[in-house]
């Protein structure tokens, strides 16, 4: 392997993009609240169609595209490449293992998870794929419920993170780079990297990035609202999604201008040490033998039919298996794709010092080790629940964890807790967005100023808000705008992936 790799070791100028970045994106959610505002039915219609067409006529692009990520992370992962460090090579990591597996869990799926981990194990439940032929309700399809719960959240979310991190945080801790996402193509040349293309592709991952995490905040507003009405009887009102918003945006601000040691990390911290007492006290109160059952026999299941599952799409019974195949797994890849923008770059920035085969596994294995706990737990307690309380879970999405927790020992406390890790685990997300943002719009600097930080911030909170309450259908506008991104991303990954390739093989010439 090349010794002779230093830090801040540039090939030439930095390349310099922030202003336009910033002007652009600020443009772009202008551009799409006054939209959403004078047109929302027009502009509605349009993305939810043009949303509809791209997952019905290129699911096929999604799904493979998920599983060739898995696969070529894999392969670096145990390939002579697994030795290279994210850093020179007596680098040693910045965070302690836990803390940096609590970052990379809660900046990632951890609020899918809780929304999730309930809703839709019992969905599935009562609306098995129609082709499998299972009865509803049936043992089965409990089975079904829980495999499908976990290939979903499961690795192939997690490897879209890992590839944008990956060469990201290669190209900044080994070869000193900034963090724009652009840098990918410096392997052509600098003169790619910021050319059209360059600049084309940061404006791809930005608005993707700032239209996704907006969407995420405006349902995680719409969650709690309903949650804190089931929980303590407030009003599900406009007034409460304001303040649950205005909360999260205004602890963001203190944690991501009090830096990763003293803000995200220990957020993040206490964030693990909550999910893993919440679990604690289920496996205590619940059926505990048959949810380690659940669990290790779901695994099983889910590696005995991983290249099958993970390539499903609809073919001679498209008519009874598309709706469903775009619903599920087609549009979890594509959110995780979508969210890949701005996890990448964030567990990049806290991975320095890890060899990549640390960060690989550490990103894509651990993490799906943790939510697949939580999902056999919870999803075990709702489908030994009743019919009734099945049903009623199936029902309402947001509300689905705290129905079926109502008629369990401590269900009000570890409903309480759930609330409070969810607020947890999304603030940590919005600050590796916030991270991301603020990063690519001072240049790619990995330290960004806390103005620029305290901006965005604000700026999101305020597209979230904006589309929530003024919009109609503003969140879900919002939410197909973000996917429809997901397609040209994918093929940003592709190109993350090639340039990977060309300057690892660059370290053993």
């Amino acid at each position: 392997m090349s010794k002779d790799i230093q830090q801040k070791a540039h090939a030439g100028p930095e390349l310099k993009q922030g202003k336009l970045l910033f002007a652009s994106t600020m443009s772009f959610i202008v551009l799409v609240v006054l939209c959403g505002a004078l047109f929302p039915d027009l502009l509605y219609k349009a993305g939810i169609t043009t949303m509809k067409y791209l997952t019905d006529r290129f699911g096929w692009v999604y799904m493979a595209g998920s599983f060739i990520y898995v696969m070529v992370m894999f392969f670096f992962a145990f390939s002579k490449y697994g030795n290279i460090k994210l850093g020179p090579d007596d680098a040693t990591p910045d965070f302690s293992t836990f803390s940096w597996m609590g970052m990379l869990f809660s900046a990632g799926m951890g609020t899918v998870m809780l929304y999730w981990g309930v809703a839709e194990p019992v969905y599935h439940y009562i609306h098995p794929l129609a082709t499998t032929g299972l009865a509803p309700l049936s043992p089965e399809a409990a089975e079904f419920a829980m495999k499908q719960s976990f290939i979903h959240q499961g690795i192939q979310a997690w490897a879209a993170f890992s590839v944008v991190g990956l060469i990201l945080g290669y190209m900044m801790y080994r070869k000193g780079e900034t963090n724009l996402i652009s840098n990918i193509l410096i392997p052509w040349g600098r003169d790619k990297a910021n050319g059209p293309l360059g600049k084309a592709i940061n404006l791809i991952c930005i608005f993707g990035a700032i239209a996704g995490i907006s969407t995420s905040l405006g349902q995680t507003g719409l969650s709690l609202s309903v949650s804190f009405k089931y929980l303590f009887g407030t009003p599900d009102s406009d007034l409460v999604k304001i303040v649950v918003v205005a909360t999260i945006a205004i602890i963001t601000i203190f944690c991501t201008t009090a830096g990763l040691e003293k803000g995200i990390k220990v957020l993040s911290d206490y964030n693990v040490y909550l999910l893993v007492g919440i679990l604690i006290l289920v496996g205590l109160v619940g059926p505990t033998t048959k949810m380690f059952n659940v669990y290790f026999d779901t695994i099983g299941n889910y590696m005995n039919s991983f290249f099958s599952d993970a390539l499903m799409l609809p073919t001679f019974a498209a008519d009874k298996e598309t709706s469903w195949i775009t619903g599920w797994p087609i549009y979890y890849y594509a959110w995780a794709i979508a969210w890949a923008p701005f996890v990448g770059p964030f567990i990049a920035r806290v991975s320095k010092g890890r060899t990549v085969r640390e960060f690989i596994l550490g990103s894509m294995i651990l993490p799906c080790l943790g939510i697949f706990i939580w999902v056999a737990f919870f999803g075990t307690i709702g489908l030994e629940s009743s019919p009734e309380v099945i049903k009623a879970a199936a029902a309402s999405s947001k509300a689905a964890t705290f129905i079926v927790l109502e008629s369990l020992p401590f269900g009000k406390v570890i409903s309480v807790g759930v609330v409070l890790a969810l607020f947890t685990c999304f603030i940590t997300s919005i600050n590796s967005s916030t991270y991301t943002l603020s990063s690519m719009s001072s240049d790619g600097d990995p330290n960004p100023s806390n103005r620029m930080k305290i901006i965005w911030t604000i700026a999101q909170a305020a597209m979230a808000l904006t589309l929530m309450l003024g919009v109609k259908n503003g969140i879900d506008l919002l939410q197909s705008i973000s996917l429809i991104f997901a397609l040209p991303l994918m093929f940003v990954l592709f190109l993350c992936i090639i340039s990977t390739f060309k300057q690892f093989r660059e370290e053993f010439k």
